[in-house]
């Protein structure tokens, strides 16, 4: 047995382990070859309990206590784990390895006063162990100090050149400071050293996403797929850059298969990627709880009361965003703030994105009475700055989006935190107070599926650009500049690739084969997905040339003044149009969706219901097919319709920015009213 172990012949030692055992169960030295071969095979769970069995026989054995306890923090049993190294630094208290594995152990229970306590006492015996500095700087990355992060990875890296996770880690910090050309030389540093590093390149991947290096980002999430396919959050991002290239195949990572790890508590996705999945409302929030558990700091937080105001004191309001810029979020706020009372509001903005200086960011600073950048402060100094502004409601405009510091509202910075427009799930959070919604996008019956409290707004929540007016348009774009053809009914949808299932464009070239001449309209996100939807247009008998991409144009007003040049805008089902939608509204274009299940896919619905266009929101499959089919063979009908939307487009809910944002208020004005 023992031969057979020494020699790697792991099968067999365990083998003959195991059949010892059956005769004698606490044979000492065969629990321990068994849980060794169990844990070098990579059965780590399993190897825990013949370690613990040994453990409980031989209390005072330092190595079987170490192998004990690193099974344990591999099997994710982090409590159990802690125990067995604080038995070990009892043992010896001054070894710093022992420390290092120790305050890993605190710091992924989140407990990370005594994870920085141990790693300081093991630096301070041997301040050239660089794996402690290496894991000092995941401690201090993950509480956003990123330069004293970037300054422990560099010391680890002078002690030990080739220790490829400090590299990747390194690559990790330089991407939180949104330097990704210096995040990317690190991770390929990592990967120079070891080309099997599954997380490496899942890193790596993730800053070629950034760059828009699609095509790029897509092959290293591959790589990183085979080496390590249950890496956290991996699955996730391969399927939605599959998602995102249009590729509909049957092989792995696949959409079923997503769900089920997820239902099962595993976490494989980001929440954003389940909203672009037929994700029920139960499973979205099972996969957010399982993030914010994962991922986010758990604090004790400072109990924040609210203050009732004075005679002519006003609320303090602050938007926290990272996308106060040239982004859907920075141009629906652009108009909000437009219309804030300021006799009654002041209205704070907290950036957390590195400035852009765009036109939209530049108008937007303006906007608010004071701004202040986050981006660079840990989250702690970003705390304390906010504090000191007493803010009364702080408003989150990311959620689970690119961007976003959940963990500072993990901290709690005012009495009342509200998820707010950028994100149309729930956090899964307990430190989210209120979630802005309405009754279309969140029926009354649904409420428990979101951990927060949900404020509901008149009509739509969603509010939409009114500042182009479409008098300012100009004459109707000549069509074959667009590269329509100049007879024959436009059928579009200007939503991004990763919203259009295989099964709706099925039904998108259905509706071709039955209107002769007509062609869909479709928003270019990458030359891939453009490519696999010709491709997937020409497999259904569809010739790929009735696929028309528009590509971006340089300003909002070129946009809508073309996108009236659609007849009917057809929408995605799991995740609707959003923003495009109400674009597509404001210009006087119907918006066809059907309603779904969840709030990402209600919103079109919410916008389209608060208009009073009620015929335009089918409530089945079949129905959405028939009323494309109707508009498209009757225009009359069609003309109709839009005579209907532009003679309504002055007198609206929906269009009325004033009156929403008014709407807005007394809903801020009510939540910090006591018992609500």
């Amino acid at each position: 047995m023992l031969l057979d172990f020494q020699q790697q012949r792991l099968e067999a030692a365990e083998r003959i382990a195991t059949s010892i055992l059956r005769i004698n169960p606490k044979d000492l030295v065969a629990l321990q070859v068994q849980g060794l071969s169990m844990a070098m095979q990579g059965r780590i769970v399993e190897a825990v309990t013949p370690l613990s069995k040994a453990a409980q026989q031989d209390s005072k054995n330092s190595e079987l206590l170490t192998n004990l306890a690193k099974a344990q923090h591999g099997a994710n049993l982090f409590s159990q784990a802690l125990e067995t190294f604080e038995k070990l630094k009892r043992l010896s208290p001054n070894n710093p390895q022992i420390l290092t594995d120790l305050a890993t152990t605190y710091a992924k229970l989140k407990r990370y006063e005594l994870a920085d306590a141990n790693y300081k006492k093991a630096l301070e015996l041997d301040p050239n162990y660089f794996l402690a500095w290496s894991n000092l700087g995941n401690l201090q990355s993950d509480l956003r100090f990123t330069d004293e992060a970037i300054a422990s990875y560099e010391k680890a890296l002078k002690l030990s050149p080739n220790y490829a996770e400090a590299w990747t880690n390194r690559g990790n910090a330089f991407f939180d400071l949104g330097d990704y050309e210096e995040a990317l030389i690190s991770h390929e540093k990592a990967l120079n050293i070891n080309p099997h590093y599954g997380e490496a390149w899942v890193n790596h991947g993730n800053v070629l996403q950034e760059l828009k290096r699609l095509e790029e980002a897509f092959v290293s999430y591959q790589k990183a797929f085979n080496l390590k396919p249950l890496h956290p959050y991996l699955y996730g991002k391969l399927l939605a850059a599959k998602f995102a290239a249009c590729i509909w195949d049957n092989e792995e990572p696949t959409v079923d298969r997503l769900l089920e790890l997820v239902r099962n508590g595993v976490s494989v996705s980001i929440p954003f990627v389940l909203l672009q999945t037929p994700a029920s409302l139960e499973i979205q929030k099972r996969g957010a709880e399982l993030f914010i558990a994962d991922r986010v700091p758990v604090f004790n937080q400072k109990s924040l009361s609210i203050k009732p105001k004075k005679a002519n004191e006003k609320v303090r309001i602050g938007y926290f965003s990272s996308d106060f810029k040239n982004h859907p979020v920075g141009i629906l706020m652009e108009g909000i703030l437009k219309f804030h009372d300021r006799s009654e509001f002041e209205v704070v903005g907290f950036f957390l994105n590195k400035r852009t200086a765009d036109a939209i960011e530049i108008r937007i600073s303006e906007l608010f009475d004071c701004t202040y950048d986050l981006f660079e402060l840990s989250d702690q100094a970003a705390q304390d700055l906010i504090l000191g502004q007493n803010i009364d409601i702080a408003i989150d405009l990311n959620g689970h989006t690119a961007g976003s510091r959940l963990p500072l509202f993990a901290r709690r910075v005012a009495p009342l935190q509200v998820g707010f427009l950028g994100y149309a799930g729930t956090s899964g959070a307990n430190f989210f107070d209120y979630l802005i919604a309405d009754e279309v996008v969140i029926p009354f019956g649904e409420q428990a599926h979101y951990t927060e409290k949900i404020a509901y707004l008149p009509h739509s929540f969603f509010p939409v650009d009114t500042t182009i007016s479409p008098a300012k348009l100009g004459s109707l774009p000549d069509r074959v500049s667009q590269g329509l053809p100049e007879l024959g009914f436009v059928f579009s949808c200007f939503n991004n690739s990763y919203k259009i299932t295989s099964h709706i464009f099925t039904i998108w070239m259905d509706l071709l084969k039955q209107v002769p001449l007509s062609v869909l309209w479709l928003s270019h996100s990458s030359a891939r997905a453009a490519d696999n939807l010709r491709a997937e247009a020409k497999s259904r008998g569809i010739d790929p040339n009735r696929l028309i991409f528009a590509n971006r144009v340089p300003g909002r007003v070129e946009h809508l003044s073309r996108l009236r040049l659609a007849d009917l805008f057809l929408d995605t089902p799991n995740y609707n149009a959003h923003a495009t939608a109400a674009d597509a509204l404001w210009v006087d274009v119907p918006v066809l969706t059907q309603i779904g299940q969840t709030y990402a896919g209600r919103v079109a619905a919410s916008q389209i219901m608060a208009l009073g266009f009620p015929e335009l929101v089918a409530h089945s499959e079949n129905e959405y097919i028939a009323k494309a089919l109707d508009y498209a063979k009757s225009p009359h009908k069609l003309n109709a319709l839009r005579d209907s939307m532009k003679e309504k487009r002055g007198h609206n809910p929906l269009f009325d920015t004033a009156t929403y944002v008014k709407n807005l208020e007394s809903l801020y004005k009510n939540l910090l009213t006591p018992n609500l």
